[in-house]
């Protein structure tokens, strides 16, 4: 929404103020609870290390990975669809309060998954494709103890019977609950994961990674009566 505006009013917004803005108007305009990376990472696109030190201090450092290591990465992930979605607001309320309580479980949780996500960077960078299965793996497991609204038995299930059928790791997308699981396979195990999920119920959809982020643009004037903005992210 915001770039279909940004095009059409000709406006001056970097890629860090349409990020911002649309922190804005979902968690303050809005109310509904979360963090601020969804926004950073559909207005950047690609691969980032994403720094987060407050509201208006966010470093987004890309990530150089090299073209055979994004097709094996590709190559090698599932989305499965857990069908069942969940207002992850609720599921986030649970984890702040834990936090500010000093919960230690959930503080601990915390910052394992911060140290996760460098040694995922790492990885990553190194073509360590299944390595970085093992530390996805270790994060969902850190995860799950920050709420018990992050998983259930039928996502538990759904993740053990994949992990059983070859899956080297994965975790929920998102604050969990429902929606979306990713999952890093070995190219010669991914037939069995799929076969095993899809018996489940499960709906299992191949990945493609976007490097453009948010894009937005003008119709033809000469085309439409009236002039138009979209955009899409």
């Amino acid at each position: 929404m915001i770039g279909a505006f940004q095009a059409w009013r000709r406006l001056s917004l970097s890629r860090y103020d349409i990020a911002h803005l649309a922190y804005l108007l979902e968690r303050k305009d809005v109310g509904i609870a979360g963090g601020m990376q969804d926004q950073y990472a559909a207005a950047f696109g690609g691969f980032n290390l994403i720094e987060f030190n407050g509201e208006r201090d966010v470093i987004v450092n890309p990530l150089r990975v090299d073209a055979p290591i994004v097709h094996e990465l590709e190559y090698c992930s599932l989305l499965v669809f857990t069908g069942a979605t969940r207002l992850s607001s609720r599921i986030i309320d649970t984890q702040v309060r834990g936090y500010e309580a000093g919960d230690p479980a959930v503080v601990d949780a915390f910052e394992h998954m911060k140290a996760l996500a460098v040694d995922a960077k790492a990885a990553l960078l190194r073509g360590k494709v299944l390595e970085l299965g093992e530390i996805l793996d270790e994060q969902w497991q850190h995860k799950k103890s920050t709420s018990s609204a992050i998983s259930n038995p039928h996502i538990d299930r759904l993740y053990g019977e994949a992990r059983a059928a070859g899956a080297v790791g994965g975790k929920m997308n998102g604050a969990g609950g429902g929606g979306f699981m990713y999952l890093i396979c070995p190219f010669d195990r991914k037939p069995d994961v799929v076969a095993r999920l899809t018996a489940l119920g499960a709906e299992v959809s191949p990945v493609a990674f976007d490097f453009d982020g948010m894009q937005s643009w003008l119709t033809d004037p000469q085309e439409r009566s009236t002039r138009m903005a979209v955009a899409v992210g």
